[in-house]
């Protein structure tokens, strides 16, 4: 695309006119400088695409300059579309989807960098997305976070990114219906899990997705230290460094989501799973590297405070991981405050007595919480 950037969909809003030409992925002009868009019939159509723009033209004329601060709540509703058409585009074996795999890597990345907190914040709050394409979203922002955090050269991190995106692409259909269903996989189900990997690494190769690692690091991404994964059986040190990160990021997350049948496992009690038995399947190094990243509380968990209040953590705390930056949402009444409050947990009255859950997420404005309006 040249010197062109990515359009994002804060970017365009119904009856202002475009400050400048908008072109789809493939580079076809889609809409010109000084164009309307008349409805919102029409802006919906265009989230098909992919859009980009001409990197010189970034301001709106006189007008406000494009948000700089783009806030990840939008961003993964955004990355979950995109990832639903690169889904459809492999298992059509479309030549184009490893150029449109290689792009979201690269945003996701950048989303990461720029906003660690809120990216964390999203791992672990309900949406009402398809558990198919969001988990792949969860764990390829879990290894980027850790893969950043090991100072992985940046071809093996997009490789890793990129292969946690597409590691279960040929069990997606499979991998709802398992999140719907209760009690345990039967039979079939089990054959066609043990198969993923394998099948996975055909189809984004028919797609035109070569590059080794990536296609290694899918194909073992279910092996365990201990010898007990599949498909091949193999151990710690004949695992690549990429699978045994997203070995690590596809438990955690599959842990912290809420399913049809049970809550989701509290975060604690998730993260103290690999310093014990989880621990014996789990690299120990890269399982202890997801408790330093995310925290001991992770933005997105809730907790209690001493006096009663419910609060949610936004940012993990910058010099004591037991004082992370937090806003209380429910007095000690349950009642809910129309403005959320800071609070300051080293003082007595608001320090963290301990993790809880609340049941009203989709009432809070997360990018009010965060700051982002």
């Amino acid at each position: 695309m040249g010197d062109r950037i990515r359009v994002t969909w804060q970017d365009l809003s119904v009856g202002r006119k475009l400050p400048w030409n908008v072109y789809t992925d493939s580079g076809k002009l889609l809409l010109s400088a000084g164009h309307v868009i008349p409805s919102e019939q029409v802006l919906n159509n265009m989230r098909q695409y992919v859009l980009y723009r001409d990197e010189a033209q970034d301001n709106y004329g006189n007008s406000q300059a494009v948000q700089s601060k783009q806030s990840p709540f939008v961003t993964v509703q955004e990355f979950v579309q995109r990832l639903d058409y690169i889904f459809q585009n492999i298992e059509a074996a479309d030549a184009d989807a490893g150029a449109k795999l290689g792009r979201l890597v690269v945003d996701l990345i950048a989303m990461c960098d720029a906003e660690p907190d809120a990216v964390i914040a999203t791992v672990h709050l309900p949406n009402n997305y398809p558990y198919s394409v969001f988990h792949s979203i969860q764990c390829a922002v879990l290894c980027c976070l850790i893969g950043r955090h090991l100072q992985l050269a940046q071809q093996e991190l997009q490789m890793m990114c990129g292969a946690a995106l597409t590691a279960n692409v040929s069990m997606r259909q499979l991998q709802d219906q398992l999140f719907a269903q209760g009690g345990r996989a039967d039979r079939e189900q089990k054959a066609a899990i043990k198969q993923h990997p394998q099948r996975s690494v055909e189809m984004i190769r028919a797609a035109g997705i070569e590059n080794p690692l990536c296609q290694e690091i899918v194909m073992m991404h279910h092996e365990r230290t201990s010898g007990f994964g599949y498909p091949a059986g193999l151990r710690g040190g004949e695992i690549v460094r990429g699978a045994l990160i997203l070995a690590v990021a596809d438990r955690y997350g599959a842990m912290v989501t809420m399913r049809k049948y049970r809550e989701p496992v509290p975060v604690k009690d998730s993260l103290k799973s690999f310093l014990l038995g989880e621990g014996k399947e789990y690299d120990e190094t890269y399982s202890l590297l997801l408790i330093k990243v995310l925290s001991v509380f992770p933005p997105g968990s809730f907790v209690r405070l001493q006096n009663g209040e419910t609060a949610i953590v936004l940012r993990r705390g910058k010099n004591n991981p037991m004082l992370p930056f937090l806003k209380s949402i429910t007095g000690a009444d349950g009642q809910r405050f129309s403005n959320p409050l800071l609070r300051d947990c080293s003082l007595d009255d608001y320090r963290i007595a301990g993790v809880c859950n609340f049941d009203a997420v989709d009432r809070l404005n997360l990018n009010k919480l965060w700051d982002y309006l």
